[in-house]
């Protein structure tokens, strides 16, 4: 009984979906991200100003700012990949879009596909936009991303960038616990 599933009532069903929400680093500097959301929008409103009027320059201003904020903001959202288990088979895509479809009896592990890394780090200047002059190697970080293996394909990365190995690890617990209450067994220990 140690691996068997216990008998559910159908009350008592697994859930069909999980949502991996992994939260990937910004990859801009704080000198790029500070000239996006200030310097960008007070040139165009400047340009803007000296060739039409002063309310247009304003309200130049104003929507390259709204602009910005917006386009930054929407490259830090999350990255949600929907893995669906339906009929024994899981369907693995961004919310709404099945991308990959596997049988769980052709899936024989999910595992990590770890790295390890250095990033680049600002330096300690006052002034951000000088940060980069002073820019160096950070110390070496282990980085994962979360793979499902297939025993004759090609393995399927849920991510395309690497995250933390700790938040993958965490991850890869939670994807293997939610596969295994729809019956999947990995093949190390199917028998």
């Amino acid at each position: 009984m140690y691996r068997d599933p216990a008998s559910r009532s159908p009350a008592e069903e697994p859930p069909r979906e999980l949502v991996y929400a992994v939260a990937l680093r910004d990859r801009s500097s704080s000198a790029a991200t500070m000239f996006r959301l200030f310097a960008l929008p007070l040139l165009g409103a400047a340009a803007l100003a000296a060739f039409t009027t002063p309310e247009t320059g304003l309200l130049g201003l104003l929507g390259g700012a709204g602009w910005s904020y917006w386009s930054w903001r929407r490259g830090k959202t999350d990255d949600r990949i929907l893995l669906r288990v339906e009929d024994g088979v899981l369907t693995v895509g961004p919310a709404g879009k099945a991308t990959t479809r596997v049988r769980l009896a052709d899936l024989t592990d999910v595992s990590l596909d770890g790295k390890s890394i250095q990033r680049v780090e600002d330096g300690a200047s006052a002034i951000p936009a000088l940060r980069f002059i002073d820019s160096k190697v950070g110390p070496e970080v282990d980085v994962a991303r979360i793979v499902l293996v297939r025993s004759d394909l090609p393995d399927i990365p849920l991510t395309s960038e690497h995250v933390a190995h700790m938040e993958a690890t965490e991850w890869l617990g939670k994807i293997r616990v939610f596969l295994r209450k729809h019956g999947w067994v990995p093949e190390d220990e199917s028998p």
